[in-house]
């Protein structure tokens, strides 16, 4: 300060006789100022209304909130809500700043500020108050969370505060808790936390250890030595359980599934630490779900007898994950197995994936009709089925599909338009979330970032039951999703190993629905475009290993589409559709997809169209031919690959041999759909590759390959 002015901090506020301690009257004030620094913004403008943020500093006329900029504070690091106004040549903190701008002084008052600022914050006043002259105040808004219900502290081993977490029970929502880092002033856990009662176990030869503080203090008070560790199951890996090395450790769970899960956790944990001993109690039977140490002492039960008399269990033995010597290079010797199609050619069989679309194209429906088609497969129906420009794989499964949009009455209108009956009407399996219990978020926000949910869980393992899955379909994305998966990159990774991991467990293709961004009136005009205007970041798109669009025709496209198929046009009824990401080789033709005016379904007509462009059903009776010919000479085609008819199509009559590889493929998907050329597995092989007519050699499984087949 210059002219010797004085720069007051809160630090040198004169000693409180009511206050039982120095060192408490301390530990209010540094968990005052922090949580004041952490919002500090917030603060400034509730205390001086008329101040400005420019270049990092806020800036106020003076300490009484007039307007102007002779006077500024910091916003940012350990000097947060540090203050000076030029014009009085004072200064100081923002708990000084408080106190000044509300007409109060920190040295004769302070008790009165620190109940005035907890006021704000939204907590209750612990302080008694003083007697003195009144103070007028302005009403302090409350925290969104209400009070706080329970307060635990983290000390180090000499006692010094590391960590308060602050429980909250608002009305109608679940518990949640906060913990305020006071070395950094920020409403987060440390990096490495401490365990629970630091100073209480740091000389004991056995702890208690239990879950959530609540419990640890109810035996703390009983006069055992217990803990716990801060935040949830997911945060074991980060606790700091070095002090547990060389004691025995006795594990009390809470009677329920989350608590079994936690201890078995924290045992892996607590051992790995160097513990003597560590076991876990078995919670009695007959106690309610939920039952903990807690509940335990409120209801005056022996706990030390308990302790030590009730049955333990060893901990389980973790597995481990990965050894490195099981997968040397003698484990992938020999042929490769072969990949598995949910539509062949197309889509594989247990990955993740999406299908976007703008919003109205008609993804549902079309996902809808997915699953309605793989229930619908019945080995002893040898029509094949198409769906997403290919085949599907004739094997018989369950499909399952969760719909957080429509409900019980509008799934049951869509599935009276799309399908009469299916052979086993438990194969299709349809959950309206507005039905059954509303939205269920699979990714959630945890204090340090995405994590998979309860439900999550809960789903995972119903799926498991199911033998036969082929198909999970989800639609759409942000409807079960908490976290921000559009924008946070961690959150639509996590959401895409939670489906992955059900891809890879069950051997299903998982799918979820999702949207386009907000791309105005600009058209899109390729498979590239469309996989660009997929909301979300690029780790959205990229998580999963297969992505279809569909983007709207432009109108010129769709009115010549019509008129070719002899319809009249319609507004949004034209779509082209492609496969634009996928990790594996795939068809990835640009579909043409027009909407069914009965059933409002996108139905694949590329096919037809491109028959009706060539103008003569010769060229299909002459690839009938040929590709007959060919097997009845022990050369049989295959769709793609070597033996593929495109790579063969010198082969083929001249007429043929100008044709695309799209062009060829549609004809053979077209030709294969109508029954007009099989698909046949030759002697000795596994695989249904081997085109063929019906009644053929190859398609009666006689057929004998001969030289320069290229037979596998």
């Amino acid at each position: 300060m210059n002219n010797g002015a004085s720069y007051l901090d809160f630090n040198d506020a004169g000693g409180q006789q009511e206050f039982s301690s120095v060192a408490e009257q301390h530990h209010e004030k540094e968990e005052i100022k922090a949580r004041l620094q952490s919002q500090i913004e917030l603060v400034l403008y509730h205390l001086l209304p008329a101040g400005k943020v420019r270049h990092g500093q806020f800036f106020i006329g003076d300490v009484e909130g007039n307007p102007g900029e002779s006077m500024k504070v910091e916003l940012t690091g350990e000097k947060a809500g540090v203050w000076y106004d030029h014009a009085a040549g004072s200064g100081g903190d923002i708990l000084e700043l408080w106190a000044r701008s509300r007409g109060m002084d920190t040295r004769t008052q302070f008790r009165d500020v620190m109940d005035d600022v907890r006021d704000w914050l939204g907590e209750s006043v612990r302080l008694p108050p003083v007697s003195m002259q009144p103070t007028q105040r302005r009403e302090p808004p409350m925290d969104k969370l209400g009070p706080h219900t329970g307060k635990w502290d983290y000390f180090d081993t000499n006692g010094q505060l590391l960590v308060c977490v602050y429980r909250y029970d608002p009305p109608g929502r679940r518990k949640e808790f906060r913990p305020l880092d006071v070395r950094t002033g920020k409403w987060q856990s440390p990096a490495v936390t401490p365990l629970y009662n630091l100073p209480g176990i740091i000389h004991a030869a056995e702890v208690v250890l239990v879950e959530g503080e609540k419990s640890a203090q109810a035996l703390i008070d009983a006069g055992i030595p217990a803990t716990t560790s801060l935040g949830s199951k997911g945060q074991i890996n980060r606790a700091d359980w070095s002090v547990l090395q060389g004691r025995r450790v006795i594990i009390w769970p809470d009677r329920d599934k989350a608590g079994w899960e936690y201890a078995q956790l924290a045992s892996q944990a607590v051992k790995g630490a160097g513990a003597h001993e560590v076991s876990i109690l078995t919670p009695p039977e007959g106690k309610p779900e939920k039952w903990d140490a807690a509940d335990a002492v409120a209801e005056g039960m022996d706990v030390r007898a308990f302790i030590h008399g009730t049955p333990r269990q060893e901990p389980q033995t973790r597995k481990r994950r990965i050894r490195l010597m099981d997968w040397t290079f003698d484990r992938y010797d020999g042929p490769p197995p072969p990949r598995e199609w949910l539509v062949e050619g197309v889509l594989p069989l247990g990955v993740p994936g999406m299908v976007a679309a703008i919003g109205g194209a008609g993804k549902s429906m079309l996902l809808l009709d997915l699953c309605i088609k793989v229930a619908q497969i019945h080995t002893g129906n040898p029509i094949p089925t198409e769906a997403l420009g290919g085949p599907l794989v004739p094997i018989e499964g369950t499909a399952v599909m969760l719909t957080a949009e429509d409900d019980q009455d509008e799934i049951h209108r869509r599935l009276n338009l799309l399908v009469g009956d299916l052979p086993d009407p438990r194969r299709l399996i349809v959950i309206p979330l507005p039905n059954a219990g509303g939205a269920m978020p699979l990714v959630a926000m945890g204090r340090e970032g995405p994590v998979l949910t309860d439900a999550y869980e809960e789903m995972r393992q119903e799926l498991l039951e199911i033998p036969d899955l082929r198909l999970v379909v989800i639609d759409p994305l942000q409807s079960f999703a908490g976290g921000d998966v559009n924008s946070d990159p961690a959150a639509g990774s996590m959401f895409f190993a939670g489906l992955g991991r059900i891809a890879a467990e069950t051997g299903a293709t998982t799918l979820v629905a999702h949207h386009f961004k907000k791309v105005g009136s600009k058209p899109i005009h390729s498979a590239s475009e469309a996989r660009e205007a997929i909301r979300g970041t690029t780790a959205l798109v990229d998580g999963g290993r297969w992505s279809y669009a569909l983007w709207e025709a432009s109108q010129d496209e769709s009115i010549k589409i019509c008129t070719q198929l002899q319809r009249s046009y319609e507004r949004d009824s034209v779509f082209n559709g492609a496969v634009v990401k996928s990790n594996w080789p795939v068809d990835k033709a640009v579909r043409v997809y027009v909407r069914e005016s009965s059933t409002g379904l996108l139905q694949d007509r590329s096919v037809d169209l491109a028959m009706r462009i060539s103008g003569n059903e010769d060229l299909s009776k002459s690839l009938v031919m040929a590709l007959g010919k060919a097997a009845s000479n022990g050369q049989p085609f295959t769709k793609t690959g070597g033996n593929g008819v495109f790579e063969r199509r010198s082969e083929l009559p001249g007429d043929l041999q100008a044709f695309s590889k799209h062009k060829i493929a549609e004809l053979i998907d077209s030709l294969l759909r109508t029954g007009r050329l099989v698909q046949c597995v030759a002697p000795g092989s596994h695989i249904k590759k081997w085109l063929d007519v019906p009644g053929g050699e190859f398609a009666l499984g006689v057929g004998e390959f001969q030289l320069g087949s290229g037979a596998e």
